[in-house]
């Protein structure tokens, strides 16, 4: 992850991102604004990434929250977190749950640019026809199914 090519990145997306208000959603802007800049409390983990995912879980209440890698439930999933080292896995573990992820939910993908296979799974991510709003910010996605919402993009400085 301590490539040249990772810090290469993290340029472009620093200067092509948004804060909040530089977005024209109101979902997004709201999401950004309440749950994403919100401050920190003092019960909340201090990794940056792990407070995010805690703070989307207490935000969408999702019915079921599967993490990538355990066992595959047979219930709609509300909620899905998506992290690990192995890209491979990874993408083909998202393929098998697709089927189960509700209209509404959160796909969680932890870790955008740590390699190769990890961005082009983001932009295949980004083209489903079922996929609403993407918000990129750098070290994690949120993939959201929303219906009624014109399918955007967002690069968010996180």
């Amino acid at each position: 992850m301590n490539s040249f090519r990772f810090y290469v990145d993290y340029v472009i997306h620093f200067l092509a991102s948004h804060s909040r208000h530089g977005t024209h959603s109101p979902f997004v802007y709201q999401l950004v604004d309440e749950v994403i800049y919100a401050p920190r409390k003092l019960d909340e983990p201090s990794a940056k990434v792990q407070r995010l995912i805690s703070r989307l879980i207490n935000r969408f209440g999702p019915e079921g929250v599967y993490r990538i890698g355990d066992p595959l439930p047979i219930y709609p999933m509300s909620l899905v977190i998506a992290e690990g080292k192995d890209s491979e896995a990874i993408a083909m573990q998202i393929g098998r749950v697709w089927p189960q992820f509700r209209r509404g939910g959160v796909l969680i993908l932890v870790g955008l640019y740590r390699d190769r296979r990890m961005k082009e799974l983001w932009r295949t991510i980004q083209e489903r026809p079922d996929v609403t709003v993407t918000i990129d910010l750098f070290h994690l996605g949120l993939v959201f199914l929303r219906e009624g919402q014109a399918k955007e993009n967002f690069r968010i400085r996180f």
